[in-house]
């Protein structure tokens, strides 16, 4: 069976159209007819959505190699883990969730399907319409996940995994969430605000190869600082002096606790951040 976008060349372009930002106008399927068909009459069975694993995270591992995603510090969070985070956090359907070094969105696609399961049983026990209940996910999914990735081709990865869900592409954005807020671009400087997340899952890169250097991006956190021994007390205090450079982990973990809500949520519990390294 011919797949429908060789049978409709225009189709390809309306796709490219609609995730511009997921897709360059200029990419194009280089696989010739056959080829391409035989790749989805093998895919045809399957639903990466509901596999208990990160298809696209493995699928990532497995073509980029272990060397050159070492040298990054990226090593993705197997899903039965992911899984089990997200089920212990419990994020609920008003609640803003956000994931600063996001890969290929594995914490926020197994949130977002927690959410929506969530959702879809409260709909039902309201009795509401099965066209209510998809226009309720479709705007929790827009409104209230956010993730952040450096790496251009995966934040690409991490929203096409959102659009392939359904919504919630929107909320990835392609910048370092090290760099002073200041600095990010303005549609992200515009939809994540220090101090406004319930919710903060993430698994950064981390690794001493990969040191964060620049005065600038190290005075934001008090890791940044140098910490020196009182003789007399016995105790480590600040300094004002920064370190040369620090891991990426140190500072991650405090960028996230930066994101977070201080004080309580609105359901009476703390605000939730989850790290897993």
């Amino acid at each position: 069976m011919i797949p429908k976008f060789l049978a409709n060349p225009g189709l390809a372009s309306s796709v490219k159209t609609r995730f511009n930002d997921v897709f360059d106008r200029t990419e194009t399927i280089e696989l010739d007819e056959k080829s391409l068909a035989y790749v989805v009459g093998e895919l045809q069975p399957y639903c990466i959505t509901e596999s208990e694993r990160d298809a696209v995270g493995d699928a990532f591992d497995v073509f980029m190699g272990p060397a050159l995603r070492g040298e990054e510090g990226q090593f993705f969070t197997p899903r039965n883990v992911v899984k089990m985070i997200v089920d212990i956090i419990d994020p609920r359907p008003e609640e803003l969730i956000m994931d600063p070094a996001c890969g290929t969105g594995g914490f926020l696609v197994t949130a977002l399907d927690h959410v929506w399961k969530s959702i879809e049983a409260s709909g039902k026990k309201r009795r509401l319409s099965l066209e209510r209940i998809h226009e309720e996910q479709r705007h929790v999914g827009s409104r209230y996940f956010r993730g952040i990735e450096k790496d251009t081709f995966l934040a690409k990865v991490a929203k096409a995994y959102m659009a392939i869900l359904g919504d919630g592409r929107g909320g990835v954005y392609c910048a370092s969430s090290l760099h002073p807020p200041e600095e990010w671009p303005p549609l992200l400087k515009g939809n994540v605000k220090p101090g406004s997340f319930d919710v903060v899952m993430t698994n950064p890169p981390f690794g001493t190869k990969i040191p964060i250097k620049g005065a600038e991006t190290l005075r934001q956190y008090q890791l940044g600082f140098q910490a020196k021994k009182d003789k007399a007390t016995g105790r480590y205090g600040w300094t004002t002096k920064l370190h040369e450079k620090q891991p990426p982990q140190l500072l991650f973990i405090e960028r996230c606790l930066q994101l977070l809500k201080p004080g309580l949520s609105a359901h009476g519990n703390g605000p939730t951040f989850a790290h897993e390294s």
